[in-house]
């Protein structure tokens, strides 16, 4: 009987993780870009960067797994950008509930350390949390770079979320990033055009 509630219990986290698949990012979606991308597509690419981080003195297998599980809870509570101005406190309650009912489904799978990964890097009072709050910030600067091209849209906004990136790797790659954003490019390209007599 304990392997069929196991069982089931296995099912219901799947079955919720999976609503990440389909929960689109806001802050796209506040900025009208069509066919925006999902939570758990953020994800995969935030715990790649992880892979690919070259800082030996950081543990990467941890930083992966708290890739993945930074934002779980956004499978119950939904993806709550700065633009919906919930307090962080609220914002902190709801996503920590929603982990606490996330994680008791499978508290013998892996569960436990669910929570943990969420809380340290809630917590960011590690050098592993603080790589990962980087790779967030990253991650969503280079989905503005693509859909500055993608959707012709000038999201120069999200590359000043960059300022609080801190790894030297990270920010090679975010001053890449902003000196060839297609909307600057094309804001470049429109100051240099001779004007029509």
């Amino acid at each position: 009987m304990s392997g069929n509630v196991e069982a089931s219990n296995t099912i219901e986290f799947l079955h919720t993780l999976g609503k990440l698949k389909d929960t689109p990012r806001t802050g796209w979606v506040e900025n009208k870009i069509p066919n925006v991308e999902s939570v758990a597509d953020h994800m995969y690419r935030m715990s790649v960067l992880c892979m690919m981080c070259p800082d030996t003195t950081l543990d990467k297998n941890r930083m992966i797994r708290m890739a993945l599980c930074h934002d779980m809870a956004e499978s119950i509570v939904g993806d709550i950008s700065p633009g919906m101005k919930v307090p962080a406190e609220v914002k902190f309650e709801r996503e920590s509930t929603a982990m606490k009912h996330m994680t008791s489904l499978v508290p013998a799978l892996g569960g436990e350390d669910m929570k943990g990964l969420w809380e340290e890097y809630e917590a960011q009072e590690t050098a592993e949390s603080h790589f990962v709050r980087d790779m967030d910030l990253l991650e969503m600067i280079v989905q503005a770079h693509h859909y500055e091209a993608s959707a012709e849209k000038d999201l120069s906004g999200f590359y000043k979320s960059g300022d609080r990136i801190k790894h030297p790797w990270a920010r090679q790659i975010l001053e890449t990033l902003k000196a060839t954003s297609p909307a600057k490019l094309r804001a470049e390209a429109a100051a240099a055009a001779p004007a029509v007599q």
